[in-house]
């Protein structure tokens, strides 16, 4: 088939058009195929033999063929004529079969519309006259499209003998720029091409218009020939012609009509050879290069890692798939990281499976370490970090080299042996300890039994309950999560995040968020309090603390009587509950003393 964006501009399309409807059928499909194309490689046409993906087109038919014309005249309202199935049955042109317009509606104005049932990219319209009859003279027509299924439409071309007088424009064949190659042209078509006796007149969408040669790179041109809907419209018929016009006395003939063909092809935005039917009788296109939708015009699930752009001859566009590392099959589009990517790649996985993390799932989850032994795309590239109970602190590890993190004197890659200089002690939270007396001295630290520990941490945690009476046991009632710790010479620092603030005194400056909790090193030697990375807790203590050992006046200290409960979500309405009958009792300007609430 000859495409119009292949023919110069200064060549007209009708001709050739005329020529396309004398076509056998068995050249220009009729109805949608189930069978390959008889113009297609022995290759899928979407494809080079190589399997590199290349521009496409859909088969070119008469959109027209079969479909149920709707006539209604502008006085007299729907025709019921049985007839107007032949406008668009098997046309033979040594048979013809004919429409013809009732009598006493020589008047008014007949419009026929087509409902085409999905995107077409239209290249020609055409109606073929009855040989017995000819269409009125002086004649005005109209050819409109709706590109939403008959909701709005759009004029495509108007004929008329005068067109200043009936559409207000001069008569024109070639549109004059650029910017008017989508308006609609006027143009007298008399006298109408003849073809075995009968009269035509076609309509080419893309003749005289002047981006024509660059109709795939022009997406001004691809919407002007897109169309759902065909609606053709005759403003005069045989006896509409003024008085004063100087015509023989001899009637014409009612208007007759014995085709009308809408030639195109699927609007598939060069990503499929195939239009059919799907189980609702609607056409879609079968979409190759991993797009998807009834017009192939988004990309398939997963295969979002650049935009959906359209097919043309020097670019194929296909869909890529989001680079996962064989971790997921979920996938999302990121303008922001395809920009930051150089506009080169912008799909962010999801719900990574096998442990790992990251936009492309390249990393490890905490907790899990890469194993260098197998590929990235293994199911087993993860493992979980093999760090010691006692002599890791937590069980997150270093997600390239595996390397946990140790307590003071343990080393290792699982912090599984003391380091030199120290030896194994007695206390699960302090593994290993030095072998000299008197560097502990000097240190400051001095190593507890577990016993001496038990005497020395005072509350017990093992008998607490909580009750008003626990609540009200401190100054402050926290609900944080442990993110992180580091030593700093005889104190500890954690990293929390304050999640629920419950209780503070009266000059507080605790709030919610990032803070930093500082905890002696003797009392964290013995467990109390027993915090752990990664793990939330209720803490329930005194501001002052052992505040003059504090690096900071204003930070916030937890010592051996602070208590570091494992939190339980059933204790949160019961805090609320002792925090609510509380805030009666809030101070104010007259009764400043009342703060707290807990004291009787």
């Amino acid at each position: 088939m000859v495409r119009p964006s292949s023919l110069p501009p200064s060549i007209s399309l009708i001709p050739v058009l005329l020529r396309l409807l004398l076509l056998p059928p068995s050249l220009v499909s009729s109805s949608f195929s189930n069978a390959p194309l008889s113009w297609t490689s022995p290759h899928e046409p979407c494809y080079h033999p190589d399997g590199r993906p290349r521009h496409c087109l859909s088969e070119f038919i008469n959109a027209a063929y079969g479909v149920q014309v709707n006539v209604t005249h502008s006085l007299h309202g729907p025709d019921n004529n049985p007839n107007i199935t032949t406008l668009t049955d098997l046309h033979n042109p040594h048979n013809l079969t004919c429409w013809r317009a009732r009598a006493g509606a020589d008047s008014g104005d007949w419009v026929f519309t087509l409902p085409l049932g999905r995107r077409f990219e239209i290249t020609y319209i055409s109606l073929q006259f009855c040989s017995q009859g000819q269409p009125s003279n002086p004649i005005s027509i109209s050819i409109l499209k709706s590109m939403d299924h008959g909701r709005s439409w759009r004029p495509m071309q108007h004929y008329s003998s005068n067109c200043l007088e009936d559409f207000k424009q001069p008569s024109l064949t070639i549109a004059q720029t650029r910017h008017q190659e989508t308006e609609p042209l006027c143009s007298d078509p008399r006298p109408l091409q003849r073809q075995r006796g009968s009269t035509v007149l076609a309509f080419s969408t893309l003749d005289g218009r002047p981006s024509s040669p660059d109709f795939d790179y022009s997406p001004t041109l691809q919407d002007w020939v897109t169309a759902t809907d065909i609606r053709v419209v005759f403003h005069r018929t045989s006896n509409n012609v003024k008085a004063t016009d100087k015509i023989e006395e001899t009637q014409w003939p009612p208007l007759a009509i014995s085709d009308l063909q809408v030639g195109g092809r699927c609007k598939c935005n060069g990503h499929a050879s195939r239009c059919r039917r799907d189980d609702a009788g609607q056409a879609v296109c079968v979409c190759e290069h991993h797009t998807a939708g009834p017009d192939c015009d988004m990309c398939e699930d997963f295969y979002v890692d650049r935009p959906w752009h359209r097919a043309t001859p020097t670019h194929p566009n296909p869909c890529v798939a989001c680079e996962c590392n064989g971790h997921s099959n979920k996938c999302r589009f990121s303008m922001e990281v395809f920009q930051q990517s150089g506009r080169k790649s912008g799909g962010v996985c999801l719900k990574c499976r096998h442990h790992t993390a990251g936009r492309h799932c390249q990393y490890c989850q905490n907790g899990f370490t890469r194993d260098t032994s197998k590929p990235l795309d293994h199911r087993k590239a993860c493992q979980p970090c093999q760090c010691h109970p006692l002599g890791a602190v937590g069980r997150w590890c270093n997600q390239t080299s595996g390397q946990c993190l140790c307590r003071e004197g343990v080393t290792g890659l699982r912090c599984n042996r003391c380091a030199p200089g120290y030896k194994q002690g007695k206390s699960p939270l302090r593994p290993c300890i030095r072998e000299s007396e008197q560097t502990k001295e000097r240190s400051g630290n001095t190593e507890r039994s577990p016993e001496e520990c038990v005497s020395y941490c005072q509350p017990s945690e093992v008998k607490v309950r909580m009750n008003l009476e626990t609540y009200c046991l401190k100054d402050y009632v926290l609900k944080v999560q442990v993110r992180g710790m580091e030593r700093s010479g005889p104190w500890w620092q954690f990293s929390i995040a304050v999640q629920t603030v419950f209780r503070t005194g009266s000059s507080s400056r605790i709030r919610r968020g990032s803070q930093s909790l500082w905890v002696p090193d003797r009392d964290l030697g013995c467990g109390c309090p027993a915090l752990h990375v990664g793990r939330t807790f209720l803490l329930i203590g005194a501001e002052e603390g052992e505040r003059s050992l504090a690096p900071e006046e204003s930070r916030l200290v937890a010592d051996r009587s602070t208590l570091a409960l494992q939190w339980r979500e059933h204790w949160s309405p019961k805090l609320r509950g002792f925090r609510g009958p509380l805030k009666k009792m809030i101070p104010n300007e007259r009764n400043p003393e009342m703060h707290s609430g807990c004291e009787s």
